[in-house]
């Protein structure tokens, strides 16, 4: 047996796309600043590139963030993939592929009381 629900209204402004939208941005923000320890960091540019774009989505723009975030870089020549195995760890000693789910599962927890937070107090 299905169960269907129609939900009408904002619940008084709790889903209103301002309230979400900031909720939306409360959490990007939030996750960026996490997120900055486990990013690669050997001179800095790939950290230091992390932004939240107009619709508060986080993106990395170095040429080569790609190939740092999923661990593989092709060759131009070939097109044969190799893993990034070696990520310089002096200043970020928890760098590592993928910061987005490291960060997650360390802090994915304060993430949702951010946003509950948000929807609810409107902070």
């Amino acid at each position: 047996m299905g169960v269907k629900v129609n939900v009408t209204g904002d619940f008084g402004g709790l889903l209103s796309s301002q309230s979400l939208d900031r909720a939306r941005y409360v959490l990007a923000n939030q996750a960026l600043a996490d997120m900055d320890q486990f990013v690669p960091y050997r001179q800095g540019h790939l950290a230091a590139s992390g932004h939240l774009d107009a619709k508060h989505n986080i993106v990395y723009d170095t040429p080569y963030a790609r190939a740092q975030f999923y661990g593989f870089i092709a060759n131009y020549k070939t097109g044969q993939q190799s893993r990034v195995r070696n990520y310089t760890v002096s200043e970020h000693p928890q760098a590592s592929r993928r910061w987005d789910l490291r960060a997650k599962s360390l802090y994915g927890d304060e993430w949702a009381n951010k946003v509950k937070k948000s929807l609810l107090e409107g902070k």
